[in-house]
């Protein structure tokens, strides 16, 4: 781990606050296990085999993965149950194999073709039934009942599968506004699954296993009746996002990017860093009819406050150009050079985008 030194950020640079970090792993397991729920972080949002020692340290035993590059990445770092939390790809058939060969694998589904697939493994694995309860990206509609048991029977009866679940990404709750509007997500989301998993029926000597999970809810619920597993991820880091939701503080968030200033325009009250597309992502956030990239926070010695700079946000981004409106005053205060610390809208994206990061703390 490097220590924080100004001096040597010379362009964008991603900075994580491990104390930050270290305690938001700590209360999520903390959380699950007061709510008795299993915890199986998804490694997606850090992408960091040091990183995911900390989680190691904090109990972690079973993660989530989106891609089987980042499932190779984990298990040559020694993990051994490993969730690929994306639908199957046939394309992807003899990594699969080998990585099934090696770990306990899950897999996910969400149609009646991935069986060809799964019939083709020479090792066995365990396998997720991904369901839709209102985000609309991926998985069967919860209501398709019928269906969802036929396809669940027809899982279990291929020799290549032991254990068969449930899978939901309540996604929809990054548009929720608060606990109240988090809550009314969670609760009829999980009651969508409840009913689907009431009415499947398994062979003696299977259980349906139910895996749910994203970090608003799981952040901000105290619950999570019917569910044997949660799945958040951006809970490590946070990011402007969760907090413009409700579902961390200002403090929480442990990552920022530190930017440097390249161009000052006090008359329009701006100033433009190095830091743009490739470095923030494309999320954003509203704020005063603007989008809004990434928050300026208050800078410290050594990193951030657990504030805002009032007024201040990226609210233009080109590829390599940040366009940062500021209060009344301040551009004229800046210097080239001068660094900006901003979180980013979604520290998952901007994490995939750069990689490597300064940890201190």
């Amino acid at each position: 781990m490097s220590t924080l030194n100004w001096q040597h950020i010379t362009g964008p640079r991603i900075l994580v606050d491990t104390q930050r970090a270290k305690r938001n792993i700590q209360r999520m397991q903390a959380h699950a296990d007061s709510t008795s729920v299993s915890l199986r972080p998804h490694f997606k949002t850090h992408q960091s085999v040091d990183i995911g020692r900390w989680f190691r340290e904090a109990g972690t035993q079973a993660i989530a993965v989106s891609s089987v590059t980042m499932a190779q990445q984990f298990e040559k770092a020694g993990w051994r149950d490993i969730m690929i939390a994306i639908p199957l790809n046939p394309r992807e058939l003899s990594a699969i194999n080998r990585l099934a060969a090696d770990t306990r694998l899950t897999l996910c589904i969400e149609h009646e073709d991935a069986l060809n697939t799964l019939s083709r493994l020479s090792n066995p694995v365990d396998v997720m039934l991904e369901v839709d309860a209102g985000y609309g990206r991926t998985g069967l509609d919860c209501a398709q009942q019928e269906r969802i048991q036929a396809l669940a029977l027809s899982t279990l009866n291929l020799p290549q599968v032991k254990n068969i679940g449930l899978l939901l990404h309540a996604g929809n709750s990054y548009q929720a506004r608060g606990d109240d509007e988090i809550a009314q997500i969670h609760q009829q989301s999980l009651s969508q699954v409840r009913q689907l998993a009431d009415f499947i029926s398994l062979p003696d000597g299977h259980q349906l296993f139910i895996s749910v999970g994203d970090t608003p809810t799981c952040s901000r619920m105290k619950s999570f009746p019917g569910a044997d597993e949660i799945r958040p991820g951006n809970y490590v880091f946070y990011d402007l996002m969760q907090q413009h939701i409700g579902a961390c503080e200002w403090d929480d968030i442990a990552l920022t990017l530190a930017c440097p200033i390249i161009a000052r325009y006090p008359e329009r009250n701006e100033v433009v860093v190095h830091g743009g597309a490739v470095h923030f992502s494309k999320d954003y956030i509203q704020r005063d009819g603007a989008p809004c990239y990434g928050q300026v926070m208050k800078m410290t010695d050594q990193g951030w406050a657990g504030e805002p700079v009032e007024g201040a946000f990226v609210h233009g981004l080109s590829q390599e150009h940040g366009k940062v409106r500021m209060p009344a005053g301040m551009a004229e205060q800046m210097q080239l050079g001068d660094l900006l610390v901003i979180a980013p809208a979604h520290s998952c994206l901007t994490m995939a985008a750069m990689r490597e990061f300064v940890a201190f703390g």
